[in-house]
C-alpha cells in the first residue's frame, strides 16, 4: 500500500472540503454568483449572448460551462447562447501570431460581442493581461463583466461589474469553485430558462 500518495490525496481531499466550508459560510460568494446569474439571464432574455474566456485549466472551465449552456445541464429545454472565446485555434493563433498573446480575447470581444452581453472572464490570479484586454474591451464595446477569480482578486476586480472571488489562494481549489460557480449559475439559467 502506498500510504505516503493516500496521505497525499486526503490532504487535498481535506484542503477542498475547507475550501468549499469558506464558501458555503461565505454570504458573498453567493450573493456574486447569483447577481452572476442575474445578469446572464437578464442579458440571454433581451436576446444577448455569453461569450467566456479563460487560460489554461480556466480555458477548459470556459469551455465547460458553454457546452452546459448550448447542450444542456440537468434537463431538456432549448439551447443558451454562450461561446467560449478558447475553442478557435485558427482565430487565437492569428491574433496572437498579428497582435500578441494579449489581445486573443479582446480582439474577439470586439467582433463578437454587443452591447448588452455578457462577457465571463476567469482568472484564478486575477493579472492574466489577455483577461485584463479582453475586459476593457468588454468595458468598451457596453458588455456586462463578470470577473470568476481567487480571494486576492488582482487587477481584474477594478474592471468587473460583478465578481466572483473564490475564498482561497490555491490555484487548483480556485478552479473548483469555479467550477462549482458555474454549475450554479448554470442550474439558476436552467431553471428559469424559457423553451
Amino acid at each position: 500500500m502506498d500510504q505516503a500518495g493516500e496521505a497525499a490525496i486526503r490532504d487535498h481531499l481535506v484542503r477542498s472540503q475547507e475550501a468549499f466550508a469558506r464558501a458555503v459560510n461565505s454570504p458573498a460568494f453567493a450573493a456574486s454568483i447569483l447577481a452572476a446569474a442575474k445578469a446572464i439571464r437578464h442579458s440571454l432574455a433581451a436576446g444577448g449572448k455569453l461569450l467566456i474566456a479563460g487560460n489554461g485549466g480556466s480555458a477548459a472551465d470556459a469551455q465547460h460551462i458553454a457546452a452546459e449552456l448550448v447542450g444542456r445541464y440537468k434537463r431538456e429545454r432549448a439551447g443558451m447562447p454562450a461561446i467560449a472565446l478558447t475553442t478557435d485555434t485558427s482565430a487565437l493563433t492569428a491574433i496572437g501570431n498579428d497582435y500578441g498573446f494579449e489581445a486573443i480575447f479582446a480582439r474577439q470581444v470586439q467582433a463578437l460581442g454587443r452591447p448588452g452581453d455578457v462577457l465571463m472572464a476567469i482568472s484564478t490570479s486575477g493579472r492574466s493581461p489577455n483577461i485584463l484586454r479582453a475586459l476593457e474591451a468588454a468595458r468598451d464595446r457596453k458588455l456586462t463583466r463578470i470577473g470568476l477569480t481567487g480571494e486576492i482578486g488582482g487587477d481584474m476586480t477594478r474592471h468587473c461589474d460583478v465578481t466572483i472571488a473564490a475564498p482561497s489562494a490555491e490555484t487548483a481549489l480556485i478552479q473548483q469553485l469555479h467550477i462549482a460557480a458555474g454549475h450554479a449559475i448554470c442550474s439558476y439559467l436552467e431553471e428559469r430558462h424559457q423553451q
